[in-house]
């Protein structure tokens, strides 16, 4: 008896076929992502079972607390000092 294995095809080089059912709010806005990066709902549903597409958890349109999050990191001032700030760098 030998050592080798015996000629069994790999596993790799076989189809793989899986479909994805998405239903309720989580379909209406794969729809409406869809429209807006001119991609199909399918191809999203699909990235979306696998967990590279993050979904928001609040539905679309609810008010998102200003603490929860930010979209940047910069000076409180900010607002205040934006046209100075401006100026000067138009100015040099």
């Amino acid at each position: 008896m030998s050592d080798q294995p015996a000629d069994v095809p790999l596993e790799a080089e076989s189809e793989i076929t899986a479909s994805v059912t998405v239903s309720g709010s989580t379909a209406a806005l794969l729809r409406e992502l869809a429209g807006v990066l001119g991609r199909t709902p399918e191809a999203l549903a699909i990235e979306w079972a696998a967990g590279s597409l993050h979904l928001p958890t609040t539905p679309v349109g609810e008010a998102v607390p200003c603490d929860s999050w930010a979209l940047f990191d910069g000076p409180p001032d900010l607002s205040a000092r934006t046209d100075d700030l401006l100026r000067e760098d138009l100015d040099q």
